[in-house]
């Protein structure tokens, strides 16, 4: 029997992330975190089912002990991120959970009505999806599962898998 999911995450889009880190620092009484430019070829990424390729994201992660704040300003190109900060405003762009076992947690989502993610971004060391659960949970859902993906991700950049493959 897996063990119940972690809420372990909460990402906030924000349009200028060295502003709101500052803030943010300066309310968590804590040091500035550092602020990185991610998603430079360590991550395969699909929404939509499509490959997509997402460049100058920047990111400052606030380690609060019991869970991460990540602050999460997007490039100019089209994704998730610039979608919700152009659609909505700055604000909470998904809370994370991160499960063992992505299958049975997917089944139970599929449960309360939830469809399968839409956005799913793989790493060697693990997976993150987005999954529309607005009309369920009131937010947007972030699942997390760490496994070994390197054979994978190969898989997926050769087209001899497909996203989600690792759930079938």
């Amino acid at each position: 029997m897996s063990s119940p999911p972690k809420l372990f995450q909460i990402c906030i889009v924000v349009h200028d992330v060295r502003q709101a880190n500052a803030h943010w620092a300066r309310l968590l009484d804590r040091p500035e975190a550092p602020v990185e430019v991610i998603f430079q070829g360590a991550i395969v990424h699909h929404t939509h089912g499509q490959p997509a390729d997402y460049v100058d994201c920047q990111v400052a992660k606030h380690d609060l002990g019991h869970m991460v704040l990540e602050l999460m300003q997007p490039g100019p190109g089209p994704s998730p991120w610039r979608d919700h900060l152009d659609r909505h405003g700055q604000g909470v762009f998904h809370v994370c959970l991160q499960v063992d076992d992505r299958r049975a947690f997917q089944r139970e989502l599929g449960e309360i009505g939830v469809g399968l993610p839409y956005h799913v971004g793989y790493w060697p060391g693990g997976s993150y999806s987005y999954v529309d659960t607005r009309a369920q949970l009131g937010l947007e859902l972030s699942v997390n599962h760490q496994a070994d993906h390197t054979q994978l991700m190969q898989a997926l950049l050769s087209g001899a898998a497909q996203p989600f493959d690792e759930m079938r």
